[in-house]
């Protein structure tokens, strides 16, 4: 099978991915933002409809309260009937009131003068009549809703806008005031069958989406009502557009950005370690440098050399991308020329003006079997006119195993006098039975342990064991990726010599690592 087909596949699927993902994220949260938008509506609607019924019903009480005796002893009289045109004028919310007996109004605050009012739509778990959808003398719409008390007779009369008034007639809600305990409707604007509302007895509010309506209602604590308001699937929709038009600005832009990620994804991957070996032709390699300390006083004693790619574009390629296609293309090689060709060159001057400064070079796998390794830094050393420790040589704990070649090198390099280290210390495979057949010199660990100094993390007591292992070899210590002062004070105590990370440096050009050590006079 061709090998560039899977490629192909995942750079269709990203730039798919890239333009799908967005739509649908823009989609997905316009419809979570305009059903929040509604039912932050409907709630508020809702509460305004219950607070208008729970001023209706005080003075409804009230009106109970004061026309259950007549102030003369008979009902209906004149002193009775001008008892209730006071009680009408002082209410401002009840359009009328006056006695009910057998579905008759006999009486009101407009006289005496009996009117029909058809049988109660039913009793409310407070002991009243409720009648909805009545006529009135002066007021022949049906839109008046009449409250008896079941005892007395008693009874006011609502105009339903008194209550729902609350929204534009054509906003397209569905709003309405229900006995709550047998689900009746009492007054509403508006087409909803209420026995949807699956709201338990214990709750005083609620909300509920079924995909096609959003339902929310508020429920008096102390009456038998509740303020129903119901957003449509229309008026959902219309939120639902006007949401994304005002957040798909944003979905393009993250479209465009995903679409440059993946371009740069393809300039990366296309055709790489032919790129890698222009790269070489045209020096576009070159060295950053990590400082070292000691963390005991805090002096520079030396660097890790770092290998960098940058395009003649200015775009750096991330060494976690070219390292690995390089090794498996058996370009680690050239690179690693490369690397030995820039460091004789940036930092010749430099060591043998410090000769207690050490530079340490990663190698690889490849490197590390190679036949004429140590031949190739001897003459190195030889050309820079430097001790043979101020070279060192690191490598990956995975670059060790099963090598009997690695191990040989590493005896020799011993021999010479060039120190080595296993670089990202416990991220591989090392035990102590493994690490007392290596001819190293130094542990470096990795920054993964070193975050975990100060956290409760299961793996926080790792670094502990790699410091003792390390002590009980007689082995140096390094600490990568060191960027908080508890974890190094962490590590001084527990015998850590050295050190690198952002708390001491950034990683540095040779020229403003040769002014660090020699600003301090460190080296001196």
């Amino acid at each position: 099978m061709d090998k560039g087909i899977p490629r192909l596949i995942i750079i269709y699927g990203l730039c798919v991915l890239s333009i799908a993902g967005p739509c649908l994220a823009v989609a997905l949260a316009s419809s979570r933002i305009s059903l929040r938008q509604q039912q932050d509506r409907a709630e508020t609607i809702a509460a305004d409809i219950l607070r208008r019924a729970l001023r209706v019903s005080a003075q409804t009480r009230a009106s109970f309260a004061a026309l259950r005796r007549s102030p003369d002893g008979i009902v209906c009289s004149e002193s009775h009937i001008e008892l209730m045109r006071q009680i009408v004028v002082k209410s401002y919310l009840l359009l009328d009131v006056g006695i009910a007996r057998d579905d008759q109004l006999l009486c009101s605050s407009f006289g005496k003068k009996p009117v029909n009012i058809g049988s109660p739509s039913y009793l409310s778990a407070t002991g009243n009549l409720i009648r909805n959808n009545v006529g009135h003398p002066m007021l022949l719409d049906g839109k008046m809703l009449i409250i008896t008390e079941a005892t007395s007779g008693v009874s006011v009369e609502i105009h339903e806008d008194t209550i729902l008034d609350v929204s534009p007639v054509d906003s397209g809600l569905v709003i309405g005031l229900v006995g709550w305990s047998k689900r009746h409707i009492m007054m509403r604007r508006g087409d909803f069958d209420f026995n949807r509302i699956r709201g338990p007895d214990s709750e005083f509010d609620g909300f509920s989406y079924d995909g096609r309506s959003l339902i929310a209602w508020k429920r008096s604590t102390n009456a038998d009502f509740a303020a129903v308001v119901v957003v449509g699937s229309s008026e959902i929709l219309a939120s639902w557009r006007q949401v994304a038009w005002m957040i798909a600005p944003l979905g393009i832009l993250t479209c465009l950005s995903l679409l440059f990620v993946v371009r740069q994804f393809v300039r990366q991957q296309a055709s790489l370690p032919t790129r890698i070996k222009r790269g070489l032709e045209r020096e576009q390699f070159f060295l950053v440098y990590q400082p070292i300390v000691e963390l005991a006083t805090g002096r520079t004693v030396g660097a890790e050399a770092l290998v960098r790619w940058r395009l003649d574009d200015g775009d750096l390629i991330g060494p976690d991308i070219f390292i690995p296609e390089a090794e498996r293309h058996h370009l680690i090689e050239k690179i690693t020329e490369r690397v030995i060709t820039l460091f004789e060159r940036d930092a010749a001057g430099l060591l043998t003006r410090n000769p207690d400064i050490f530079i340490a070079l990663n190698f690889s796998a490849e490197d590390l079997c190679s036949s004429d390794l140590c031949f190739r830094l001897r003459q190195c050393i030889s050309r820079m006119g430097i001790q043979p420790g101020q070279l060192h040589v690191e490598a990956t704990e995975r670059v060790f195993i099963n090598h009997e070649r690695v191990n040989q090198n590493l005896k020799a390099l011993n021999v010479e006098g060039i120190p080595t280290a296993i670089d990202d210390f416990g991220t591989g495979y090392s035990s102590l039975a493994y690490l007392t057949s290596l001819q190293v010199n130094c542990l470096k660990i990795d920054k993964a342990f070193i975050d975990t100094i100060g956290m409760e993390s299961v793996t926080s007591h790792v670094v502990n064991h790699i410091i003792e292992m390390a002590k009980s070899l007689n082995l140096e210590m390094v600490a990568e990726g060191v960027e908080a002062e508890q974890q190094a004070i962490y590590l001084r105590e527990h015998g850590v010599k050295f050190a690198q990370g952002w708390l001491f440096s950034k990683p540095l050009s040779i020229e403003q690592f040769t002014h660090r050590v020699g600003e301090t006079g460190e080296s001196k």
